[in-house]
């Protein structure tokens, strides 16, 4: 075996630095996702970086990289003034860097420099991915369809309680001039940082799951950077927001740049305390709308009860000339049928006068005296005027009346009448 087959692991990796050294002189520049950073007592600053492709982002390719503490300084400054946040995990950067091979630690990459303006271009990029995706889902608009309340009362506040922002909303919203009360609770969140995503979306599930008990979801923080404010631009916060059953109002605090969640919410203010005059506001609107319908009313009423006075006296003038009107053409009436009534009274009388005299002839003609007068009798036994032969028997005694006195008589036989016969036997 000779020396080339048998080497040491240092050799081995000394010839791999060379053979790097010597395919890759110069420097690259390459972009990569920022997984983790450090920076140590001394200055330096390590970072993990990752190339992360695909819908699912899956890692495929990780490298260690090393900022030297006086690079640091330089670079990490200029970031931040022109992105407005340090360097940082979770964005992504475009680097200058040589290539480093240690024995000992392996590969890594040497940084020299950054440019900020990639980070800015990704984020945006970003940022437009999820709107043209919340666009063709159909879903931007969904919040603003709702119905705001005409006192939004009770807010439900997503904000963290050490942050500015809230503070001056709670301020603003408690001391308003008007004396409008309100009912507020800080639901806690972390509102920047690789956690704002989750945290903010519990905050959600949690005002959700009590929907009922509040009228609006106030999303508050202080001022920020704009790269600061890119934690908002967050597809699952922003369709949360979509679908959340309340109006979503967004005081993020910005002056120019709309976030994808102040997009997708009710209504986006610029900062804490514009969310809190747009809630004084509409409240004081409200009042002033309840005021208005409240002269209107009153006016319409008094304006119904002038009309109906007047159709009420007009109904009473022509109820008391309809009403004269009637008794005069009733009273004629009674005229009327009072002397149709006694013209056939006297007819009536007259008829019923006539008709009695002429019953007292028949009385007259039928009196019994007058009957005897003609030279009729009448026979009596025992007082009883007899009227038919069986009211008699042989040897009863009767009576019989003339004219001019009686007769009395005993009958012997009774004969009955022979009703082929016509006339009585004598």
């Amino acid at each position: 075996m000779n020396s080339i087959e048998n080497i040491s692991l240092t050799e081995l990796q000394r010839v791999i630095r060379d053979k790097l050294y010597e395919s890759f002189p110069g420097f690259y520049y390459v972009v990569a996702e920022i997984a983790e950073i450090k920076r140590n007592s001394s200055g330096h600053c390590y970072l993990e970086l990752t190339d992360n492709e695909g819908d699912d982002k899956k890692t495929t390719a990780r490298a260690r990289a090393t900022i030297w503490a006086g690079k640091f300084r330089i670079i990490n400054a200029l970031f931040e003034s022109v992105a407005g946040i340090p360097l940082q995990a979770g964005i992504k950067i475009l680097f200058k860097a040589t290539i480093d091979y240690h024995e000992l630690y392996g590969l890594s990459l040497n940084i020299t420099d950054i440019d900020p303006k990639y980070t800015l271009g990704e984020i945006a990029l970003k940022r437009d991915a999820i709107i043209r995706r919340l666009t063709s889902d159909g879903i931007i608009g969904m919040n603003q369809s709702l119905e705001m309340p005409l006192y939004p009362k009770r807010i439900a506040v997503i904000s963290s309680s050490g942050a500015a922002g809230y503070q001056d909303f709670i301020r603003q919203l408690s001391s308003n001039i008007y004396g409008f009360a309100f009912i507020t609770e800080l639901f806690e969140s972390t509102m920047q940082g690789n956690e704002t995503e989750s945290s903010v979306i519990a905050s959600l599930e949690r005002i959700a799951s009590a929907a009922e008990n509040f009228d609006v979801v106030a999303i508050v923080r202080g001022g920020g950077s704009q790269t600061d404010l890119a934690w908002f631009d967050n597809y699952n916060v922003a369709y949360l927001i979509t679908q959340f059953p309340l109006p979503v109002l967004t005081g993020i605090g910005h002056d120019k740049d709309m976030t994808v969640a102040d997009i997708v919410s009710w209504k986006a203010l610029k900062t804490p305390t514009a969310v809190a005059d747009f809630i004084i506001n509409r409240t004081l609107e409200t009042e002033r709308l309840m005021e208005e319908m409240a002269v209107a009313l009153e006016t319409a009423t008094r304006r119904h009860i002038t009309r109906t006075t007047e159709s009420l006296l007009m109904l009473k003038h022509r109820i008391s000339t309809s009403s004269l009107s009637l008794l005069r053409h009733q009273r004629t009436e009674m005229v009327n049928i009072t002397g149709k009534l006694f013209q056939s009274a006297r007819i009536a009388i007259r008829l019923a006068k006539d008709h009695t005299e002429s019953l007292e002839k028949e009385l007259l003609h039928l009196n019994p005296l007058n009957v005897l007068k003609r030279g009729y009798t009448i026979t009596s036994h025992n007082g009883i005027i007899i009227k038919t032969h069986s009211d008699l028997k042989p040897g009863d005694e009767i009576l019989t009346h003339f004219e001019k006195g009686t007769g009395e008589s005993c009958v012997e036989k009774i004969k009955e009448k022979n009703h082929e016969k016509k006339g009585y036997d004598l």
